[in-house]
């Protein structure tokens, strides 16, 4: 449950956390470097989730219980502008979870990867393991049934100090819900496809890209699958009209 006091900014009923990824990023460090009785759930949501979580009332009850949830996306961080108060930054996913990794380095901390493919998760666990080496790592391949006591109990006995899923939402924000109450002093993060990047199966975007906030179209261009992620952009943008009620300039918000 979400315990923090930070700025609130919502974007059609998420709520989202007006923090830059150095606060965001700190927030967890404080986390992980004081013992609690309770987890630290994260929700990295991009408009695609949070369109979502507007249309599927059991899905925002869950975000509602995270303890952070960020902006994944330039598209959330230019809807806040439209809607009064601009978030501060984008928070991109697969960022914060190497700023995460790089600190639990420090720290000495114990990580769990949990989803994607075998293949894929066991690369992602061999690269990582070479480049933070004081973290104790295990995995996990899958995308089962977010009630698999099996699945759980392997994730509990390896006593985590944080754990990545990577099963896609709604399923890894699921599996978290459920899950979570079985753990103490416990980072849960869906990551979405951030194990394909690690195992290095797929490609980041160019810098120029993430610089120009254009990653989202490296990926349509590079992953035609995405093709139909896109059509949730005009109705993404509708609910924001209903929200300010005032018309938007559809072109500047796609760009």
């Amino acid at each position: 449950m979400n315990h923090n006091t930070n700025e609130k900014v919502n974007v059609i009923g998420t709520y989202f956390d007006n923090l830059s990824m150095m606060e965001v990023t700190e927030s967890v460090v404080s986390f992980m470097e004081n013992y609690t009785d309770r987890n630290l759930f994260i929700v990295t949501a991009n408009p695609e989730i949070v369109y979502y979580a507007k249309k599927n009332t059991g899905y925002m009850n869950k975000l509602k219980t995270a303890d952070l949830i960020v902006p994944d996306g330039i598209g959330i961080v230019k809807a806040s502008k439209k809607l009064g108060t601009e978030l501060k930054e984008r928070v991109p996913g697969i960022e914060l979870m190497e700023n995460i990794l790089i600190e639990a380095n420090k720290l000495h901390k114990r990580v769990f990867l949990l989803g994607a493919s075998k293949e894929t998760v066991k690369l992602c666990e061999a690269n990582l393991k070479e480049l933070y080496p004081n973290i104790k790592f295990k995995s996990k391949h899958g995308y089962r049934d977010i009630t698999d006591y099996k699945r759980l109990e392997q994730v509990k006995k390896f006593e985590p100090d944080i754990v990545f899923v990577a099963m896609g939402y709604p399923k890894q924000e699921d599996w978290i819900f459920y899950n979570q109450p079985h753990f103490k002093n416990t980072v849960f993060m869906g990551v979405g496809g951030s194990f394909d990047v690690f195992s290095g199966k797929v490609k980041r975007a160019p810098l120029i890209f993430i610089k120009m906030n254009l990653e989202w179209l490296y990926r349509l261009l590079t992953d035609f699958k995405r093709i139909k992620r896109i059509t949730i952009i005009p109705l993404f943008l509708l609910e924001i009209y209903k929200q300010k009620k005032k018309p938007f300039n559809y072109e500047e918000e796609l760009w």
